[in-house]
């Protein structure tokens, strides 16, 4: 659910990952700009894009610690009227740049993705761009109640982009992008570009995880789910290429 929602590539990763596991699910893409005048009690589920995540978190019941130090959520799990909220991107983010050798960060945007991504680097020399001063001011102050102290940085390493694909901010002299906004072209042979859709992979696969999970008996392989939707992902889109 989320606005807008017809373009999203959710329901094949996550229909691919049902029939794989066996269960008999439906999974639709909803227009929804609020959750205040949806049925919850009638999904298992939902993955939220935006501007719902803000209303997830604060509808749900318990969280895990992503959603509570991000204080956003893209997953409700939903069993007898009790909501657990998840933030599933800061696992997508980390695992998108997992085989990289980074240390520098530059995170562009103060969004809800900007705060995941800072999660995702915590451990890493993580400096803030955007246009607003006073949006910078307060990522960086709630970065400090995470550990996460951002840095003055000339060059990084990796750029993590996370503003809507029709903005263009000015990144700094680096050796890879992460674009999250996977159907922009404003990288567009750009080298080093991580695509967007690495991430939107991961993260629908942690989702999908804690989906089927209390419905399987056997646990699940997270790497041949992993395949499973990656290939879906790949008939669906094609191949993307990634640094």
């Amino acid at each position: 659910m989320g606005s807008p929602i017809a373009h999203s590539l959710s329901p094949t990763l996550h229909r691919a990952a049902f029939a794989h596991l066996g269960l008999e699910a439906q999974y639709e893409a909803e227009q929804n700009t609020t959750l205040k005048n949806v049925d919850i009690n009638s999904y298992r589920g939902l993955s939220l894009t935006m501007p719902l995540k803000l209303e997830a978190f604060s509808l749900a019941n318990t969280h895990d610690d992503e959603s509570l130090a991000s204080g956003v959520s893209n997953t409700l799990l939903i069993s007898n009227g009790h909501l657990t909220a998840l933030n599933t991107d800061v696992y997508g983010i980390a695992k998108a740049v997992e085989p990289l050798d980074v240390e520098r960060v530059q995170i562009v945007g103060t969004g809800a993705t900007a705060k995941s991504a800072a999660l995702a680097m915590r451990d890493k020399e993580i400096s803030f761009t955007g246009r607003n001063p006073e949006k910078i001011e307060l990522i960086s102050d709630w970065a400090s109640t995470q550990g996460i102290e951002p840095a003055e940085q000339e060059i990084v390493d990796l750029v993590i982009d996370t503003t809507p694909g029709d903005s263009e901010l000015v990144y700094k002299q680096h050796h890879y992008i992460l674009d999250v906004a996977y159907a922009s072209n404003r990288n567009a042979g750009a080298k080093g570009l991580i695509s967007g859709l690495e991430m939107l992979l991961h993260q629908a696969v942690l989702q999908n995880l804690s989906f089927s999970t209390p419905f399987v008996q056997e646990k699940i392989d997270l790497l041949d789910l992993t395949e499973v939707m990656r290939r879906a992902l790949v008939q669906r889109v094609g191949e993307w290429s990634n640094a």
